[in-house]
């Protein structure tokens, strides 16, 4: 049965020397856990009774595991957000990035099903050595472009003699040119002199004369006829032709790969990122809130809502705002029929709505918030104008969003503020 241990912040050291283990012999597989819950998307138990004996299994328990280990190996080694990366035996920092495969783990995927596969690609790897590193590259059979270019003019002009004559025929006989001598023929015949008589001497003896020259007959020079089968070099040369474009189609084809490859991996990188943001922000939040006092932790002096709100709302001033600030008292208000309503639905901290309800009795809602008139709509509408002259206006509760909640309060004639909503942007009253 594969075994399993969990692998926390401190003990990532202790990973990474098992990643590079030259004693290790089986695969190694690393399951990161995802930021919402803390814990790997898929069963860790049902994993491990799937993955053949003697694999081992490294559980990131947290997600600073899975940052520190991403901070301390290479790109190919990384594991994070949910994935689970399946590392071979014999590993090396140089080693070629899918070499160790990372299977990522989405949340509407199925857990089962993605076991199996992760299991399958252990199987199917056990008895993996360390990786070849190749160095150079290998002859190979193939033509390059320029022998190509020169064997296609080659075969197309044999195929333009072939269609053009037919049949393979010998060169006639090549004649001597005009103005070159003949080959010389042989010494020829010699006439015999007779003897002259005795009173004639050397000096006045006739020169005997030579035998003409037999007529030189031409040299005939035939060449050998060379027979070429073109349909055996035209189906050579296809082989040729489609090994060449096999070759370049998979190197762009694997090119095209690698970088996808790439930007997948860095696309997984940003939503670890990101993940990690997400828990460092719902932590602040949540430490704020508590700062702040969420929901209904405020010391109940009254059953009455409104007397309890009056007095929370007065609380808050006195404490809150610095003596010097308390020179004017805080402006009268009243509160509408639904206001009490709305507070009861615990949508932001009950201690933030009377903060903001103090800044505007105080007249700090325009320079602490957010605070804009309320309009009839949301792009061109006309302020909203009650009857008696009153104006609506909303402020600001949170600002994280355009979807944020706001109080919604209205500016009397005399004066005075009445409070008459307290929630979501899109709750119109």
């Amino acid at each position: 049965m594969a075994s399993t241990w969990l692998v926390d912040s401190a003990e990532v050291g202790h990973l990474v020397a098992r990643i590079f283990d030259v004693a290790r012999t089986e695969p190694l597989v690393v399951v990161s856990p995802v930021s919402e819950t803390g814990s790997p998307r898929i069963s860790v138990e049902y994993l491990v009774g799937q993955l053949p004996p003697g694999t081992e299994v490294a559980v990131l328990k947290t997600m600073k595991a899975s940052r520190v280990l991403s901070d301390t190996v290479d790109t190919q080694f990384q594991c994070y957000g949910g994935s689970v990366r399946v590392i071979l035996p014999g590993a090396t920092r140089t080693d070629y990035w899918r070499r160790h495969r990372l299977f990522t783990v989405y949340p509407e995927d199925d857990e089962e099903a993605a076991c199996r596969l992760i299991a399958r690609h252990v199987v199917n790897s056990q008895g993996a050595g360390p990786a070849q590193h190749v160095s150079g590259r290998a002859p190979g059979g193939i033509l390059d472009m320029r022998q190509a270019a020169e064997l296609a003019e080659y075969r197309r002009r044999l195929i333009d003699r072939s269609s053009e004559d037919g049949v393979d025929e010998q060169a006639p006989p090549r004649q001597t040119p005009p103005g070159f001598p003949g080959p010389k023929p042989g010494p020829g015949l010699r006439k015999v002199v007779a003897a002259a008589p005795a009173q004639a001497t050397a000096e006045t003896a006739p020169a005997p004369q030579p035998a003409p020259e037999p007529a030189a007959q031409p040299t005939v020079t035939r060449e050998r006829a060379v027979t070429v089968d073109a349909e055996a070099l035209e189906k050579m040369l296809d082989r040729k032709v489609d090994a060449i474009v096999g070759r370049v189609t998979a190197g762009v084809e694997e090119g095209l790969v690698a970088l996808l490859n790439e930007e997948l991996q860095a696309q997984d990188r940003e939503r670890s990122r990101a993940d990690s943001l997400a828990e460092q922000n719902a932590d602040l939040q949540q430490r704020l809130d508590a700062a702040q006092g969420a929901g209904r932790d405020v010391r109940q002096v009254f059953a009455d809502p409104e007397k309890q709100l009056r007095w929370e709302i007065e609380q808050a001033w006195l404490t809150g705002t610095p003596e010097s600030e308390r020179s004017a008292a805080l402006s009268t208000y009243t509160l509408g029929p639904q206001f009490l309503e709305s507070m009861d639905a615990d949508i932001v901290p009950r201690a933030k709505t009377v903060r903001v309800m103090v800044d505007v009795l105080a007249g700090h809602a325009w320079d602490r918030h957010e605070t804009h008139q309320f309009t009839t709509a949301a792009r061109g509408g006309r302020p909203r104008v009650r009857e008696d002259g009153a104006t609506a206006w909303r402020t600001y509760v949170k600002a994280e969003s355009p979807g944020a909640p706001r109080l919604t309060w209205w500016q009397c004639v005399d004066g005075s503020a009445e409070f008459a909503h307290v929630g979501h942007h899109d709750e119109l009253i």
